[in-house]
């Protein structure tokens, strides 16, 4: 006859077969011919676990427990039910009273370190995996539960070498192989991480995630090919793969791709909807990519989902700061600093933005700037550390360049012309460039510098001590607060003397900064000085030369001789397209009959209606006024040539565009104001004898604007001059305006070692060491 341990085993054997009803019914007739049988009652709440029963589970369990509170076992089984149910809290004590009963038993140290490594408790959780792996030595499962949580809490050392014994007890296992190369991965031991993902592909060729992660591998060593061809297998693999996706889009990115990006980053975005990091993803490369519109709803999903994140604010701010709604953008730049007030990029964007808006005077912008200074540099400044550089006035020079645009970029119109001209037996020339993506500016200018660093890997930190070490005398920032800059590692005052030019037109706001290079036309002397935290120096004639396209067009005779009528143009960013400019150009197509108005942009569905509505408003047809795209180099200068007179916005003028179309032969009519950022494109009307141009007001501003569009023999004269006219000024002058910016920076270095021999006699002739004046 059976007895009830009989009846038990049976059940037991249906259970382990996946004969859960079977397992059920022995159990239930157990229970009803012993009601107070623990081991019955135990086995019945497995069965409800596994068949999704968890409240009857939690009865039956406990009951068993009430019964005979001393089973390990029966804690260790009530707790995956109180998990299964999300109350992580109980499953943890569960546990706990499990190993409090039986020291041990390994499943229950198993699943208190997992159930710590869920509620973010790492070091408990490793607590709890040591001795897990104290237990069970042998076990690969204990060894990687271990590695991963490790390698959570920033220990990829330790990490490793748990998962190297994992991958001894279990070669064939290619999730350890898998686990190996991810720690690996993490510390970019890229050969040997590949190596370990291709180990767990040969035993396991489906392996989506090894496929994946050895694509970020590839890319990362720069094997696009490769890296795409595993990319494509791991989404073929694991159709739901949102990594993968990504990654394939941000690959796309990377090889200028743009178009084919989008869908792999919008089916990222589609499969996880409350997945932040794919929204932004998609976000942000709608950005890249010009459709804002589309970016705006993207990056408002992201926020939605995580309203604390500082960066999604940013980002919606530049997309609502390049449709022109400066209000909005400083209030989501703004947005962004509270969230986030340890980040000096955002910080850097906002204060940059102010420039845009003119509601903003000198002195609120002066001292905006100052803030970022003391939230973001001067801190660091004090405790920066003397210099010890040979103090010898003649010397040569050691001069370092600091940018993220050594590239195609604007900026490089200004630099170029600069580093190919210095004189080298005076001045040795470093370049310290962070860029991303290099293309053929870089290598051109690289060929320039005596020595070539790449920083965009180093921290701020780490890219001073290297300018400390190279004993840099001068060192000359070209970004400030635009994109891409290294402006913080300038607060470390790496080298004694540290100037700003060119990129920016304000302030930095640091005191780190001694000097700003600017010119007497940008910067009339007394009128701005008090609004900067550097001297000034003013260079003499001009701030700047301009390197004109190689592949620039030849210029024809004005539009209107074949049009029959006037074109106006804008080609800056349309940020700077402020509504007090949008209605002076209203006014200036209603004071000039039927002339047109061509304006580069980012073309989207609300910035055309913004515009066209605008315009309306002020009774001027959409059909005279043309947005355009933006496009690659020479297409752009093509578009520019087709405008009689080009506009320069205010109160941010023009710079690099304002070059551009006087160099294509079209006159610019400019507003300057009472700061530099509103006056340093009228510099160069002034070396072009064309300061008639330069307007004092608004009012004035059309005025002049009107009657050169009206006087047809001035625009035939001024088209074929104005080449000719600049070949022929100091903007093209590259050798004179480099002896000039190195005859004030030998100024600046006289200036120093005057200084320093004067703390030396008032020191009474000891040698100062410590932070320089």
């Amino acid at each position: 006859m059976a007895t009830t341990a009989d009846d038990l085993a049976r059940g037991v054997r249906h259970q382990e077969a996946g004969q859960w009803a079977d397992a059920e019914r022995i159990y239930r007739a157990v229970l009803a011919a012993e009601p107070r049988n623990s081991e019955a009652l135990n086995l019945l709440g497995i069965v409800e676990l596994a068949t999704d029963r968890i409240d009857a589970a939690i009865e039956h369990l406990t009951q068993a427990i009430d019964i005979d509170p001393r089973q390990g076992a029966y804690h260790v089984n009530l707790g995956e039910a109180h998990r299964r149910r999300g109350d992580p809290a109980r499953a943890i004590a569960c546990n706990r009273h499990a190993v409090e009963l039986q020291p041990d038993l390994a499943i229950a140290h198993a699943n208190l370190g997992q159930l710590h490594d869920l509620e973010g408790d790492h070091a408990s959780a490793v607590e709890s995996f040591r001795t897990l792996v104290r237990l069970n030595p042998d076990d690969a499962a204990a060894h990687a539960f271990l590695g991963r949580t490790l390698l959570q809490m920033n220990e990829p050392g330790q990490a490793e070498t748990e998962f190297r014994r994992a991958v001894e007890l279990a070669p064939r296992d290619g999730g350890m192989h898998y686990n190996l190369a991810a720690v690996l991965h993490a510390m970019n031991r890229y050969d040997e991480a590949a190596a370990g993902y291709r180990k767990a592909i040969e035993i396991n060729p489906d392996h989506a995630a090894a496929h994946n992660n050895l694509g970020a591998v590839m890319q990362s060593v720069g094997s696009l090919a490769e890296a795409e061809v595993h990319y494509r297998r791991a989404v073929e693999i694991n159709p739901g793969s949102v990594g993968a996706y990504n990654n394939l889009g941000a690959l796309m990115i990377a090889v200028k791709r743009f178009e084919d990006a989008l869908p792999y980053l919008r089916r990222a975005a589609e499969l996880a909807p409350e997945d932040v990091g794919a929204q932004a993803m998609l976000g942000k490369a709608l950005q890249d990519y010009g459709l804002l519109d589309d970016a705006m709803l993207a990056i408002r999903r992201a926020i939605a989902l995580d309203p604390d994140a500082a960066m999604l604010y940013n980002n919606l701010a530049i997309c609502s700061q390049r449709l022109g709604r400066l209000d909005k953008a400083i209030e989501l730049y703004r947005q962004a600093v509270h969230l986030d007030p340890t980040s000096a990029a955002n910080h850097s964007n906002y204060v940059y933005a102010l420039n845009f808006h003119p509601r903003y005077d000198a002195q609120t912008l002066f001292e905006e700037h100052c803030r970022w200074g003391r939230r973001h540099a001067d801190p660091v400044t004090v405790k920066s550390p003397g210099h010890t550089n040979d103090r010898t006035p003649d010397r040569r020079l050691r001069i370092g360049y600091v940018s993220g645009q050594f590239r195609n970029h604007a900026v490089n119109f200004f630099t170029e012309p600069i580093l190919a001209s210095h004189d080298h037996a005076e001045f040795e020339v470093f370049c310290y460039a962070s860029v991303a993506k290099p293309d053929d500016a870089t290598e051109r200018l690289r060929g320039y510098a005596d020595h070539w660093h790449d920083c965009l890997q180093l921290t701020d930190e780490e890219a001073a001590q290297k300018i400390r070490e190279d004993r840099i005398d001068i060192l000359v920032d070209l970004a400030a607060h635009i994109g891409e800059n290294r402006l913080t590692i300038f607060a470390h005052k790496p080298a004694p003397i540290q100037v700003t030019y060119i990129g920016y037109q304000n302030t930095t706001g640091m005191q780190a900064m001694d000097y700003r290079l600017t010119d007497a036309h940008a910067d009339p002397p007394g009128q701005t000085d008090a609004y900067y935290t550097e001297t000034l120096v003013r260079l003499p004639r001009c701030f700047f030369v301009y390197r004109p396209s190689d592949d620039a067009p030849s210029m024809g005779p004005p539009p209107a001789v074949e049009n029959g009528y006037v074109t106006f143009g804008s080609f800056n960013h349309f940020s700077k397209v402020t509504p007090a400019v949008l209605a002076a150009w209203a006014r200036l197509l209603l004071a000039v009959p039927n002339s047109r108005l061509t304006v580069l942009t980012g073309v989207t569905d609300s910035l055309r209606r913004y515009v066209e509505e605008t315009f309306a408003e002020h009774g001027v047809e959409k059909q005279r006024v043309q947005l355009i795209h933006g496009r690659p180099h020479r297409p752009y200068l093509e578009a520019v040539s087709r405008v009689d007179i080009a506009l320069d916005p205010f109160p941010f003028n023009g710079h690099t565009t304002t070059c551009d179309a006087l160099w294509q032969g079209v006159p610019v009519v400019t507003l300057a104001g009472d700061r530099y950022a509103s006056r340093f494109g009228s510099s160069a009307h002034v070396n072009l004898g064309i300061e008639d141009l330069i307007a004092a007001s608004e009012e004035q501003y059309i005025e002049i604007a009107s009657r050169l569009a009206l006087d047809a023999p001035r625009l035939n004269q001024l088209r074929a001059t104005l080449r000719e006219r600049m070949r022929n000024s100091p903007l093209l002058d590259f050798e004179g305006f480099t002896r000039n910016l190195e005859a004030a920076y030998r100024k600046m270095w006289l200036d120093h070692c005057a200084a320093a021999s004067d703390e030396h006699t008032q020191s009474g002739g000891a040698r100062r060491m410590g932070k320089e004046p």
